[in-house]
């Protein structure tokens, strides 16, 4: 291994991958030979992101954090993001050649990976890339998964299913590597919150049963009425349970009608609506009684810390799961009954007891194994070969 100080970027588009990053963004923080510099540019600006991000001890130095195009702006229709990600890839381009790092971290499935990564490839900087070789048959995002697999040069996988589908794909055995999910690293050893406790992180005196529900658009799904989809999932969870905690769709095409339907909702006593729990977000989730949406995180986290999940809809569809993530249909009858056998109670009853934590993600300890991936790429030939694995034959 060279002793020599390697230059890392880590983008960081969205809460998407604000949260799930964090605990590799502190590892990276913390290594002497690492020059670590945040990119972001599409929810947020530099000065924002850097309120957002881990807290570094006290004196030390600030985050370092180039903002690669200003954030979205206005509706996020189809129009928006193509004229986005144009600014946001001619910022990448710029950013890349003028500064040269030896490697650029990127994680997941978002749009915005499609501008900000070529321009790595094409600039000569190695790319690690985490939460490959996942299925989300329902999104759009599914495509831009594999897409960023294939421009990739270390691949820092979640599941052994997902290394499978990424050697599928060609990948050389040496560049894929299962460290499993970061975004578990900050729940491990976190206790179920007491009710002052939770009740002081939403604002709101708690009513059990608590859902914490997030319902993004399926964005491969054509003409889909999602206004009434996730009006529907919606009133099924505030049927069942006496504080729901809603939190603001991502920045996909289709979020204005989403928004729409929780402002149905947001003068309801029982319900408490933020645009995203950022810092807040594991004490509510370690504190909640079940999760509700179409969002990863009640497939990914929700199990470490014994939570139960109601998956909507077909967004996730085809990712890994738990025993504790239950599927229901699209409707608000189908919701109900998914709930009701999650839950079994009333609204206002005692809560069931946690499921145990056991997640096929990982342990909670993945930031480490992925620090050691990103030392080793700058080491690793720009030439990456196909591995053909097809067994059958024409």
């Amino acid at each position: 291994m060279t002793t020599d100080r390697i230059s890392v970027a880590v983008f960081v588009g969205t809460r998407a991958d604000l949260g799930p990053l964090g605990s590799v963004l502190e590892a990276l923080r913390e290594c002497a030979d690492i020059d670590l510099t945040v990119l972001t540019g599409v929810a947020f600006g530099a000065d924002e992101l850097a309120t957002r991000l881990p807290d570094r001890p006290t004196g030390g130095p600030p985050w370092r954090v180039v903002g690669l195009a200003a954030p979205v702006a206005g509706a996020v229709e189809a129009t928006a993001v193509l004229e986005h990600g144009a600014r946001l890839g001619a910022g990448a381009a710029r950013w890349m050649l003028d500064s040269r790092p030896d490697v650029l971290v990127v994680l997941g499935d978002r749009w915005e990976l499609l501008h900000v990564v070529p321009p790595a490839v094409l600039a000569g900087v190695r790319v690690v890339h985490l939460h490959g070789g996942e299925v989300t048959e329902g999104a759009v995002d599914d495509r831009v998964r594999h897409a960023v697999t294939k421009l990739a040069d270390q691949h820092c996988v979640a599941s052994e299913d997902a290394a499978r589908r990424v050697l599928g794909l060609g990948e050389p055995a040496a560049r894929v590597h299962v460290t499993g999910a970061p975004g578990l690293d900050r729940l491990v050893g976190l206790s179920r919150p007491g009710e002052e406790t939770l009740a002081a992180a939403i604002g709101r005196p708690v009513v059990r049963p608590v859902a914490l529900f997030t319902y993004h658009p399926p964005t491969a799904v054509e003409s889909a009425p999602l206004r009434d989809w996730a009006a529907g999932a919606l009133a099924a969870t505030i049927d069942r349970c006496g504080t729901v905690v809603v939190t603001h769709p991502g920045l996909d095409p289709g979020r204005e009608e989403i928004l729409a339907a929780i402002a149905e909702v947001v003068d309801d006593d029982r319900v408490v609506v933020r645009e995203s729990l950022g810092r807040d977000y594991p004490l509510v989730l370690s504190g909640v009684d079940v999760v509700v949406g179409n969002s990863s995180s009640g497939i990914i986290e929700a199990a470490s810390v014994g939570v139960p999940a109601v998956d909507v809809g077909d967004r996730q569809r085809g990712r890994l799961r738990g025993p504790g993530v239950v599927h229901a249909d699209e409707g608000r009858v189908a919701v109900g009954a998914a709930l009701d056998a999650v839950l079994g109670l009333g609204p206002g009853q005692a809560a069931r007891p946690p499921l145990p934590a056991a997640n096929p993600y990982g342990d909670g300890h993945a930031a480490a194994a992925v620090v050691d991936v990103v030392r080793s790429a700058p080491a690793a030939p720009r030439a990456k070969g196909f591995v053909d694995r097809t067994e059958a034959t024409r």
